[in-house]
């Protein structure tokens, strides 16, 4: 009977499946108040027993850093192990297991242990708590927006470690993992996207994994469980954490929901042109299909129509779309404003006499590149001698201005002005920087003069390299922090009036200290392995980076390599002059067997180093406003890093001792395989294993 009348209605959960225990509910309530009469209940066999009918996963002691059990995923529990997860969560975890509410999604979290799989935890997420009057208070909304978009909100409501397992960072660190796939899974399972994840902790538990993971803490439960409807009964307090998965979580979360769901299921489509968040507002969707009528309707006329009839086309659609359409449909039609403003003005007095004639098809002036073949030729060879890099491509941006190209271009007997070469280079993948910039730093004068051509350099050091598919890591180190309860940076969401309270001194904290963060990141792969250390900034701190990201990551990526390029400061732990700094390299060379080519950016100009803008930048961004109370916070703030682009970030605590003062003597230094480079041999060398010069 449920099930028919939620067919009639029809009544839905936004996964699609009839809403059948709602309605059952309802009836009963309907026929307590004498609105109906229901048949009388059929006898039932007894219960079956709900308790998990497979075989727990066995326990094994696992006693080891997380760098020794990569790679850790975070896997759906497939159907054929679902009762091993059920039973394996009963018997371990502290509250046992039963059964999920509402949508739910099991995981494994596995690794791999001496080349061998093992299953290392499990996690449920599922439907969400009833009501939560923190979760309420954070989210600002009303109750009839409670009622329609808890769906919305997803809990994990089950997280375990197995027991034995004793691996730091793995809870934190395989959370992030999961967080990162949930909103695919789910959208792929119930056909929607959630917008927040929310927990709640039990004591003794603090929630320390979920606080090193970047959740939001938002404070205490009152004690009543889900089925207390009456808050009669007293139970346990819990901790409140949540984790926004959009950044707009506030919109995106009371958003109306697609009127086709099927939209909702493609991901990586519709939703994520919306915003990334996987929630499309009926106005949004209107908007989307409206445009993409008026691209139809222009395509299917457009052979038909003069210059002037398309203008009034497009007027005429800027004006039935309303808002913004004049600057909507210029964008729509590759037209420019001011052609669809003059359009809109012969609309409106269609009386005003035509002052100029109608131009035939393939009319006006010819474009400046038909005009003149070798004008794009030419400005790419005035603009490609300084070029020195952007995220694109490698080390290329340009630092001469619009105007002096137009001049040089002039001078070459082209026709140009500064517009004309702005839009040129545009088209052509080029950005615009000061040329200033270039000139920044010390140095005597032979150095300034050589720093455009070791740009130069650097650049075709690059692309040899790539196209040899060798690894190229830009390397450094960035800003030292101070680990405690200090100001950040930068602001965060937080409840209104609840700011984290933090030291008023920044004095240094005796027993955290300060970390020393050395970045390395891959050129080609878009990848970085941070270590984060505690100790001194040396040149066998930073060597001892660069040997870690390639046993943990470059020579996975790398298995042919033989060689390795290493662009870096001029300066630091890695400077040019440093001679610990070639020592440890020609040690690294000889355990890995790789010739190391190092090039040093000119003094003054770190800036332009990739790892600065394609890495520090963003861990900047991501732990703004957040103190660094503890190491694991710093490791896990790191690691969970990311950008649209796709970047990847590993990073580990490197707890070991690096002594300041290390003297290299003369004759350390001459039993370096060192090869000065044919131009600025201070800048440019190459260290070759010595084994080989042996063989």
């Amino acid at each position: 009977m449920a099930g028919t009348v939620c067919e009639n209605l029809p009544w839905r959960a936004p996964n699609g499946q009839l809403r059948v225990e709602a309605c059952l509910a309802l009836l009963e309530q309907l026929a307590a108040a004498g609105t109906i009469q229901l048949p009388a209940k059929q006898a039932r066999a007894g219960y079956r027993s709900t308790g998990p009918r497979g075989e727990p996963q066995p326990v094994r002691e696992v006693v080891v850093r997380l760098g020794e059990v990569r790679p850790i995923t975070v896997e759906p529990v497939p159907a054929a192990e679902q009762a091993s997860w059920d039973a394996t969560m009963a018997k371990y975890h502290p509250l046992g297991f039963r059964r999920a509410f509402g949508a739910q999604q099991r995981y494994w979290i596995r690794g791999e242990l001496g080349g061998e799989p093992v299953i290392l935890g499990a996690l449920l997420f599922a439907a969400p708590a009833r009501h939560v009057a923190v979760r309420e208070a954070w989210l600002g909304w009303t109750r009839e927006q409670m009622e329609r978009c808890r769906y919305r909100i997803v809990a994990n409501s089950r997280y375990l470690i197995l027991p034995g397992v004793a691996v730091p960072h793995l809870a934190s660190h395989a959370l992030a993992l999961a967080l990162r796939r949930l909103p695919d899974d789910w959208q792929a399972r119930y056909g929607y996207r959630p917008v927040v994840v929310e927990t709640f902790v039990a004591p003794p538990w603090r929630g320390t994994c979920y606080r090193a993971a970047n959740w939001l803490h938002l404070g205490q439960t009152t004690g009543q469980g889900r089925q207390d409807r009456q808050y009669a009964q007293g139970g346990t307090v819990r901790e409140v954490f949540v984790y926004p998965l959009v950044q707009d979580w506030r919109q995106a979360l009371v958003a109306e929901r697609p009127e086709q769901p099927e939209a909702a299921t493609e991901s990586g489509s519709e939703a994520q042109d919306a915003g990334g968040d996987g929630m499309i507002t009926a106005e949004q969707k209107l908007n989307e299909m409206t445009e993409e009528r008026i691209k139809q309707r222009f395509a299917a006329m457009a052979s038909f129509l003069d210059e002037r009839q398309r203008r009034l086309f497009a007027a005429a659609e800027a004006v039935a779309y309303g808002a913004g359409g004049q600057t909507r449909v210029a964008r729509l039609l590759h037209m420019s404003t001011e052609t669809v403003a003059r359009g809109m003005a012969e609309l409106q007095d269609p009386e005003a006499p035509q002052m100029e004639g109608i131009r035939k098809p393939g009319g006006g002036r010819r474009r400046a590149v038909e005009s003149d073949p070798t004008l794009l030729s030419d400005l790419e060879h005035l603009v490609d001698p300084v070029t020195r890099g952007e995220p694109d491509s490698p080390l290329r941006w340009t630092a001469k201005s619009a105007r002096n190209l137009s001049a040089e271009l002039n001078k070459l007997g082209h026709s140009t002005s500064e517009h004309l070469v702005r839009d040129l280079l545009h088209a052509m993948g080029y950005s615009l920087q000061a040329n200033r910039k270039t000139l920044e730093g010390g140095g005597s004068p032979a150095e300034r003069e050589n720093r455009d051509a070791q740009f130069q350099h650097i650049n075709e050091r690059v692309k040899e390299f790539q196209a040899q598919g060798q690894p190229i890591i830009s390397c450094d180190t960035k800003k030292k922090e101070l680990v405690g309860q200090y100001k950040n940076p930068g602001q965060e969401w937080q409840p209104k009036g609840q700011p984290e309270p933090v030291k008023v001194h920044d004095f240094i904290d005796p027993e955290l200290g300060k970390i020393a963060p050395y970045g390395v990141y891959d050129l080609t792969q878009n990848n970085a392995w941070v270590s984060v250390g505690t100790d001194h900034d040396t040149a066998a701190f930073a060597v001892a980076s660069i040997r870690t990201w390639w046993q943990t990551m470059g020579h996975e990526a790398y298995r042919e390599a033989t060689r390795l390029l290493i662009t870096a400061d001029g300066g630091g732990s890695n400077g040019s002059r440093n001679r610990l700094w070639k020592v440890e390299l020609q040690a690294l060379a000889d355990d890995t067997g790789l010739e190391i080519m190092v090039c040093h950016f000119p003094p003054g100009t770190s800036k332009w180093n990739h790892i600065e803008h394609r890495l520090f930048s963003f861990i900047t961004q991501n732990w703004r406003g957040r103190p660094l109370v503890s190491h694991e916070v710093v490791v896990n703030l790191i690691a969970n890093t990311t950008t649209s682009t796709g970047l990847k970030v590993h990073a580990g605590l490197d707890t070991n001792v690096y002594p300041t003062g290390v003297k290299v003597s003369d004759d350390e230094l001459a039993a370096i395989n060192l090869s000065p480079d044919a131009f600025h041999g201070v800048w440019n060398y190459t260290i070759r294993p010595r084994q080989q010069e042996s063989d």
